[in-house]
């Protein structure tokens, strides 16, 4: 589509050695067909869609080089455990998502659904040569100089993994691709590389106090003030992902989500284990099955 639109370019990796390379020799291609600033590029994976007023409010509507809105779960239900604990992700990007897009300061940038104007794309390059985390660094790069914003009405809609390999598989991925990416994120937004820092971190912390919370509740030597602390993580911890949950707009997957929350917290926490004790190979992209 042309005007103040977008062409939808589908990445899925296929089996590539290189993503970032293979991302790249698409913007150059599209570059020599004459894409540029009245076009813009609206980057799925091989799982995901858009809907149409995500896609109406990019046509007629964003005025920056660069944008996102927010993820909601399609293909719920064909992998348990990975669809409740991709209920996270909603509460993140709703989250931090439209936090920090509506002031131009992109920190969770995710790959599907991503709107970037051609020319600007073109400029700024995808071939960054890391292991991953291409799309946080191409959100980045882009608010160094331009405005990335938020697409605020409509939806990306993505799938779950499939498998428990494959979701430890990618959220591995996610992992390294913070920390090995040649200290790009550290060095174009020192606050962003802590923030991911903070958040693993959290995670693992997060789940020590959830085992050790029925010891503290347990024995009376314990102070006051720590129980009510543990009470407000415990009780956070259940609102967050229920507010994930909520955006399904179904009460059953509600309370599955509750019933479940703890070993769905587990089978997500264990990944940063999993991520740090079974290194992957770096030198390639791994694929993951979703669809």
């Amino acid at each position: 589509m042309q005007g103040n639109s977008g062409a939808c370019r589908l990445c899925s990796g296929g089996g590539s050695r290189n993503k970032m390379r293979a991302m790249q020799y698409g913007i150059e291609a599209l570059h020599a067909m004459g894409y540029g600033k009245k076009t813009y590029i609206c980057h799925l994976d091989d799982d995901s869609i858009v809907d149409k007023p995500y896609l109406m409010y990019v046509k007629y509507y964003l005025k920056a080089e660069g944008a996102q809105g927010c993820i909601r779960l399609r293909a719920f239900g064909r992998h348990l455990f990975s669809s409740l604990s991709d209920l996270v992700r909603i509460s993140n990007c709703e989250t931090w998502c439209k936090f920090c897009n509506l002031r131009g300061k992109p920190v969770f940038v995710h790959g599907e659904g991503i709107v970037i104007r051609a020319d600007i794309e073109y400029e700024i390059g995808w071939d960054y040569g890391t292991y991953g985390a291409e799309d946080l660094l191409m959100g980045l790069n882009l608010s160094k100089k331009y405005h990335f914003s938020l697409v605020p009405i409509g939806n990306i809609y993505i799938a779950p993994p499939t498998t428990t390999k494959d979701y430890f598989k990618q959220r591995r991925r996610w992992f390294w691709s913070i920390l090995n990416n040649d200290g790009k994120i550290r060095k174009l937004s020192p606050g962003t590389y802590l923030f991911y820092i903070y958040m693993y971190i959290n995670g693992v912390l997060g789940l020590i106090m959830l085992l050790a919370f029925p010891l503290i509740l347990m024995f009376t030597e314990f102070s006051g003030l720590m129980v009510a602390v543990s009470v407000m993580n415990v009780a956070s911890f259940y609102a967050y992902y229920q507010f994930g949950a909520s955006y399904m707009h179904s009460l059953p997957t509600s309370v599955l989500m509750f019933i479940l929350q703890v070993p769905v917290a587990f089978y997500d926490g264990l990944t940063t284990i999993y991520a740090l004790v079974k290194r992957p190979d770096f030198t390639t992209f791994e694929t993951i099955k979703k669809v």
